[in-house]
Parts: C-alpha cells; sequence; structure tokens
C-alpha cells in the first residue's frame, strides 16, 4: 500500500482512523502472544480466500470438509464480510481486518495457515503459512503489487518450470525451496467428474455454444490505476460502437452462441456503456456476489474463452478448450508483461479487431480448433498436474 496515496483517495481523518484501528489490531495480538506463548499449538486451520470462501482457500476449504477433516481440525475462516449462513461442525468465521479478541487467539495458537491475498503475521517459529495465491499470474506485470513476507513457509506454483517467472512477480529470488509445485486448489473442479450446472444461475435456455469473455481491468484495481492508454468507449476492450456491440449480438442470436461477458471486479464501471442483450450477458462484480456465481465453475460451463493478459486464460488452459486473446491494446499496456515476448505463451487466437473476434466465434461455433497442439504445448509448459487432486496435495503438504 502506497501511503501517500491512500491519503490523497481517503482524506486523513479516515487514514488515521484506520492507522489507530491496525494500532489496536496489532497490540492486542502482541500481548494475546504473551498470555499464549506457552501453550501448544492447536490442532487448527486459518484460512484467507480473495472473497470469502471462493478460490484456492474456498476449493480447499470445500475438500477439507468433503472428506470430514473438520472432524479432527478447527477451520477458522478469516473473512472480509460477516457471515450470517450455519456452518458445518467445528467451523467458525474471525474478521480478517480490526482489533478482535477471539482472532488474536486463533492467530496466535494455529498451526496451520492458508492465504491467497492477505495474510496474518506469523506469530510463532512452529506454525506453518502457505501462500496459495489469488489465481494462475497471466501475461500481465503484477511485480511489485505483493511482497510475501519472509515468514512464509510454502509457496505453491503450478510448475517448476514457469516457477522462475511466478517468483520474480513475487520478488522472490529463485530458487527458493519454499517454492512447492502442487498446483492450485481452486482448479481441482475442472478435473472432477460432475458437471456444472453454474450457468443456470444465469441463463434457464440451453445454446449451442457458450462463450466466456473475461477481461483483465484496465482502469482501477486500487489506488487510480490505468493500465492501458488506450480508450476503452464501451467500457471494454476491442468493441468500440453500439452498433458492432448490436451487431455482435445479432451473429451470437443466428448461431445460437450465448455469450457472458464477465468484468473485471476491479474494473471502473464509470464508462461501462453495455447491457444485456437476447444473446449477451453482462456480469459485473456485484451481479456474481448477488448470484453467488463461482468463477471456476462457471468456466467449466463455456465451450470457450476470450480474455487477453489475465490470469483466466492460464486457468482455462486447464480445460483444453479454445482461447482468444484480445491484444488491441498491447502496445498501449503500461503495466507491462511478465515475458519480454508474449507471443510465446499465448496458446489461441490473437484478436486485435472486431473482424478477427467475429472469425473466432465462427471457429468456435465450426469446432474448428487449429491450436489444439500449441495449446497443449503451453499447457504442459504452466502446468504440471492435470487433476483434481491440489487439495489433496496441499493437505499432505500440511501434514493433516
Amino acid at each position: 500500500m502506497n501511503p501517500i496515496k491512500y491519503l490523497k483517495k481517503n482524506g486523513i481523518k479516515h487514514t488515521l482512523e484506520i492507522v489507530y484501528v491496525y494500532k489496536l489490531e496489532d497490540i492486542l495480538e502482541r500481548l494475546m502472544y504473551l498470555v499464549t506463548r506457552n501453550i501448544e499449538l492447536k490442532d487448527t486451520i486459518m484460512i484467507e480466500s480473495h472473497n470469502d470462501f471462493d478460490c484456492n482457500g474456498g476449493a480447499f476449504y470445500n475438500y477439507l470438509i468433503k472428506n470430514g477433516y473438520n472432524r479432527k481440525y478447527k477451520i477458522v475462516w478469516l473473512v472480509r464480510k460477516k457471515v450470517t449462513d450455519d456452518l458445518p461442525e467445528n467451523v467458525e468465521t474471525v474478521p480478517l481486518h480490526g482489533p478482535n479478541l477471539r482472532k488474536a487467539y486463533y492467530v496466535c495458537t494455529s498451526k496451520y495457515f492458508t492465504f491467497d491475498c492477505e495474510n496474518v503475521r506469523k506469530m510463532r517459529d512452529n506454525q506453518i503459512m502457505v501462500y496459495c495465491s489469488h489465481g494462475a499470474g497471466g501475461l500481465k506485470n503484477a511485480k511489485g503489487k505483493l511482497h510475501l513476507p519472509p515468514y512464509v513457509d510454502y509457496i505453491l506454483v503450478q510448475s517448476k518450470a514457469y516457477a522462475p517467472i511466478q517468483a520474480n512477480q513475487w520478488s522472490v529470488t529463485y530458487p527458493d525451496k519454499r517454492i512447492i509445485a502442487i498446483g492450485y486448489p481452486a482448479q481441482d473442479i475442472f478435473f472432477d467428474e460432475s458437471k456444472s450446472d453454474e450457468i443456470r444461475k444465469i441463463t434457464s435456455r440451453k445454446y449451442k455454444k457458450v462463450i466466456l469473455w473475461m477481461p483483465t481491468f484496465r482502469k482501477g484495481g486500487g489506488y487510480h490505476r490505468n493500465d492501458s492508454r488506450k480508450e476503452q468507449k464501451l467500457g471494454i476492450p476491442l468493441i468500440e460502437t453500439q452498433e458492432q456491440y448490436l451487431k455482435l449480438n445479432n451473429y451470437l442470436a443466428e448461431n445460437d452462441v450465448f455469450l457472458i461477458i464477465k468484468i473485471h471486479p476491479k474494473q471502473d464501471l464509470e464508462n461501462l456503456k453495455i447491457k444485456d442483450e437476447s444473446n449477451i450477458k453482462v456480469l459485473t462484480g456485484e451481479t456474481v456476489k448477488k448470484l453467488e456465481i463461482d468463477n471456476y465453475a462457471l468456466m467449466k460451463c463455456a465451450d470457450a474463452l476470450i480474455s487477453d493478459y489475465s490470469g483466466a486464460a492460464y486457468e482455462y488452459l486447464q480445460l483444453d478448450r479454445p482461447i482468444g486473446y484480445v491484444l488491441d491494446d498491447v502496445n498501449d499496456y503500461i503495466a507491462g508483461f511478465v515475458v519480454e515476448d508474449i507471443h510465446t505463451l499465448i496458446a489461441g487466437a490473437e484478436i486485435y479487431n472486431f473482424e478477427q473476434l467475429e472469425s473466432f466465434i465462427v471457429n468456435v461455433v465450426s469446432e474448428n480448433d487449429s491450436f489444439k497442439e500449441r495449446r497443449e504445448k503451453i499447457r504442459n509448459y504452466i502446468y504440471e498436474y492435470h487433476d483434481a487432486n491440489s487439495s489433496k496435495r496441499l493437505a499432505e503438504l500440511l501434514g493433516l
């Protein structure tokens, strides 16, 4: 966090209130440590995830509950919002932010921790802390946005081959013995035998093909970030006029294709000028929360993905289905990329204009998959495992 930018955005009063709250939290945890430091660590697993009960933390939690680990271990969620739903036996929640007595107790006495985005402080040397990450990375450069503390015991990655790129993004010097290639729990759903019905939360109709479009944010992301110089006239990449948008919908309708445009939750919606059409559904972060949509279950429903520099394209690789990469602002993307030549890591059609977007959809409809071999090569480079056992491997890593 940049304190100067935070102060400018939120004002001195709010900033001082936040400092005061976090100072109280720090004092409470230090006092709790003095009280509990001689107590043997408890068989308690603390879990944090991006939006509570989702992503890698959520998938690992579901695995633990499904396999009855909560009968032996207490599971404590660090949550951003108050949970009112009934929880399984031996599961409870505490607030991630702010001073809380029960949270301080668990932080000081729990043996196991997994986190996707925000970690708590490690109070004792024999506690085990695992960074699972929010997603599978992506082409966009995020270096400097996350700094892993030295007390993290394990850092999960997808493969040994791709680990140096990920380590660089986290400002971790590679090789590092903490980096473990066991895969990500959130992707287990891609390989289980169950069929995802997540799309039924959006539409009851059945279509010949379903395409999911998941652009990364260009403007937003906190602290007034603007990662691209290219103007988005409708608030999304590539499509510049309402006429193009309606033309796209008409083509989708003619071919019985349903397009879901999932706006990145961090994207600034001020300039979003598209709406639902007969064959297009627009999902904002608020809509996703309201409908309780799981990104991974939704990906599993899609016959193809359109994305760009987002980690979503990396995630979707595991499904081995067509991917289109919208690169219309590749020369204007200020944030930069994880490698010098991004084309070496692109496993599908490169889309620079509306006509190429149409061509990609035509190929999806006609099942003309000319990138299958290339996709397999990049998939095997980025991922060491193609199975539903990442949660199991994480449990074994923790010694559960």
